[in-house]
C-alpha cells in the first residue's frame, strides 16, 4: 500500500514537466547502442533528419557502467557532430533502487534493453511503476512478463502508468498485424474476426549473443513445471482464460508444429520459432481489449512461410532438432560455448544496414447470421516491413524507439489507447494506431492492411 500511494503521489507530480522525454536504459548493449545512434540521427537537434526539426527529443543514455556508456557516446558523436553535447550519461545499477529511481524519476519514459529480462529488468520496471514512468523493453521471455504482470499491473493501473514489453521484433508486427486486422474486419465489413495467423515471410537478419542469453537463461532457469504452463499460448491472461473459450476457438490455438500448406498464401509452411512468444502477447491483447476482439471465439496462430514442400519439412526437422538440443544441459551447453554467438556480439553493420523483412497476419472475419457452413466469411491482411534494416537489430532498435516515443512525448502519448488505463499491457492496446501513424513516418518500418485480393505476399 506503501508504494501503491508513492506511485499515485508520483504520477500527480508527473504533470509537472521531467528533464527528460525518454531515457534508453542498458545503450551500451549491441540493440541498445542501436537504440541509441537512431536517437542521434533522426531526433537529436542539429540532426539533417525532418524529424529532429519537427520532433526533437530530450533524451539520455543510462546504465549501470559509466566508461562504457561515455565510450558509446563518444562513438556515436564522430559519427554525428551536432549530437556533440546533447547526449548525457545516467548512471543506475540494478542493486541500486535509489540509484535507479533517481534515474527514472527524471524521464516521462524509460525505454530497456537490459536483458535476459528474467535476470536484470525487474528492478527497472519497479523503478519506473514506483515513480510513475512509463516502461517499454524489448524483452521475449514469457516468465518475466508473466511476474511483471502479478506483481505492477494494479499498482500501474492505479497511477495510468504504461508498462509495455515486447517493442521489438518480439512481438511489434504479429501483435499490431491481428489486432489491425480485427479493427479492419469490424469497421469495414461488420464482422467479428475469428482468426488471426500470422506469417514470415522473406526476410534477411542476423541473430545476437544478447538473445541468445536470453533463451538460454529462460530453459536452464524454468521449472518443469512452469515450461508446462508456458505451453499454452494464455499464459499471459487470467487464470483458466482457456476455459471459457469456445470449442472450435481451443482447437484453432493449438499452435502449428508441423509443416502445413497454407490455403491463403498458396505456400507450404513451418512451425514459427517466434509462436512461443507472439502467440502470449496476441492472446493477451485479445483479452484486453474486447471492443476489438471476442476473446471466446477469436483465435491466433503462427507460421513461417517456406520456399518448397520439402523446404518446410526440412525447416521443421531441423527446428525440432535445435530445439532438442537445447533441452538437455550438456548439449545446451556446448551450443553456448563452441557454436552460437556470445553476449555482445551481433550481425555485421553491413547485413544491419541491408537486412529486411516482411510478416503478415492473415485475419478471418466471420458474421453471425446463419450457421458454421453458411455464414459470410471476409479477410484482411495486414503487412509489416522492414527496410535496409535486419528486423531482430536494427529493426527492432528502431521500432522500440518508435513505440517508447509513444508514451515519451506528451502529444503523442495523451493519443494512445494506453494513457487513460494504465496497466501492464501489450504493444497494441497501449499504443494503438499512434504506433501505426509513427511507423508511416520512419524511413525504415512500413505497415498497411488490405483486402486478401489486394494483397501480393513477398516469400522466399
Amino acid at each position: 500500500r506503501a508504494s501503491l500511494a508513492f506511485a499515485l503521489a508520483f504520477g500527480m507530480a508527473a504533470n509537472i514537466a521531467r528533464p527528460y522525454d525518454l531515457v534508453v536504459y542498458g545503450a551500451s548493449g549491441f540493440t541498445g547502442r542501436l537504440a541509441a545512434e537512431y536517437l542521434a540521427r533522426r531526433y537529436t537537434p542539429g540532426s539533417s533528419s525532418a524529424a529532429a526539426a519537427g520532433e526533437p527529443v530530450r533524451w539520455a543514455m543510462a546504465g549501470r557502467d559509466r566508461v562504457k556508456l561515455e565510450r558509446v557516446r563518444d562513438e556515436m558523436v564522430a559519427k554525428h557532430p551536432h549530437a556533440a553535447g546533447k547526449i548525457d550519461v545516467l548512471v543506475g545499477a540494478i542493486d541500486d533502487p535509489a540509484a535507479l529511481e533517481a534515474v527514472t524519476s527524471k524521464t516521462n519514459a524509460i525505454l530497456s534493453f537490459a536483458g535476459p529480462f528474467a535476470l536484470y529488468g525487474m528492478p527497472v520496471v519497479d523503478a519506473c511503476v514506483k515513480t510513475a514512468t512509463h516502461y517499454a523493453d524489448i524483452t521475449g521471455e514469457p516468465t518475466f512478463i508473466r511476474d511483471v504482470i502479478d506483481k505492477h499491473d494494479a499498482a500501474a493501473k492505479a497511477s495510468k502508468t504504461c508498462v509495455v514489453n515486447c517493442v521489438g521484433y518480439d512481438s511489434v508486427p504479429w501483435d499490431l498485424g491481428a489486432w489491425a486486422v480485427a479493427k479492419f474486419l469490424k469497421e469495414r465489413n461488420g464482422v467479428t474476426c475469428v482468426e488471426a495467423y500470422g506469417h514470415a515471410g522473406d526476410a534477411k537478419g542476423g541473430v545476437s549473443g544478447g538473445t541468445i542469453a536470453s533463451a538460454l537463461h529462460l530453459m536452464s532457469s524454468t521449472s518443469t513445471s512452469v515450461m508446462r504452463k508456458m505451453a499454452s499460448p494464455h499464459f499471459l491472461t487470467r487464470v483458466d482464460t482457456s476455459r471459457d473459450l469456445d470449442a472450435d476457438a481451443q482447437r484453432r490455438w493449438a499452435t502449428q508444429a508441423t509443416p502445413k500448406f497454407d490455403e491463403d498464401l498458396k505456400r507450404w509452411t513451418m512451425p514459427s520459432v517466434m509462436a512461443g512468444i507472439n502467440t502470449k502477447v496476441v492472446a493477451r491483447s485479445a483479452e484486453l481489449e474486447p471492443e476489438t476482439f471476442d476473446a471466446r471465439l477469436f483465435a491466433y496462430n503462427e507460421s513461417d512461410a517456406c520456399s518448397s514442400r520439402f523446404g518446410a519439412f526440412v525447416g521443421t526437422a531441423a527446428l525440432g532438432l535445435f530445439g532438442a538440443l537445447l533441452v538437455f544441459p550438456p548439449t545446451r551447453w556446448a551450443l553456448a560455448r563452441f557454436a552460437l554467438p556470445k553476449p555482445g556480439e551481433g550481425p555485421s553493420e553491413s547485413l544491419r544496414e541491408n537486412g529486411f523483412a516482411n510478416v503478415y497476419v492473415v485475419g478471418t472475419g466471420a458474421s453471425n447470421d446463419g450457421d458454421a457452413e453458411t455464414r459470410a466469411t471476409h479477410k484482411a491482411v495486414a503487412h509489416f516491413s522492414f527496410r535496409n534494416a535486419d528486423p531482430g537489430y536494427k529493426g527492432t532498435a528502431v521500432l522500440a524507439v518508435e513505440a517508447a516515443l509513444c508514451l515519451a512525448l506528451p502529444a503523442e502519448r495523451l493519443k494512445t489507447p494506453g494513457s487513460s488505463r494504465g496497466g501492464v499491457l501489450t504493444p497494441a492496446t497501449a499504443l494503438g494506431s499512434t504506433l501505426v501513424a509513427r511507423i508511416d513516418r520512419c524511413d525504415v518500418l512500413g505497415f498497411d492492411v488490405k483486402t486478401l485480393e489486394e494483397t501480393d505476399f513477398v516469400m522466399r
